[in-house]
């Protein structure tokens, strides 16, 4: 993974623990989130605000790192 991180907003919640995301630029991208997490986070919702890391790799595939305060 990069250390690019972008803005972005949960548009749906996909099969597999893997959710597709709207970044602030307007580019689409598959999620999952980063592991450290996975045992902090109940449950990502659409409309949620998340920070994603994006792939060097694929630059429609990433990983959720931090999920916005409501």
């Amino acid at each position: 993974m990069s250390n690019e991180s972008v803005r972005g907003v949960v548009i749906e919640v996909r099969p597999k623990a893997l959710y597709r995301i709207r970044l602030e630029d307007g580019r689409l991208v598959t999620a999952n989130v980063e592991s450290s997490l996975r045992h902090a986070i109940n449950r990502v919702l659409v409309n949620d605000e998340v920070q994603v890391q994006l792939s060097q790799n694929d630059p429609t595939r990433g990983r959720i790192i931090q999920i916005a305060d409501k």
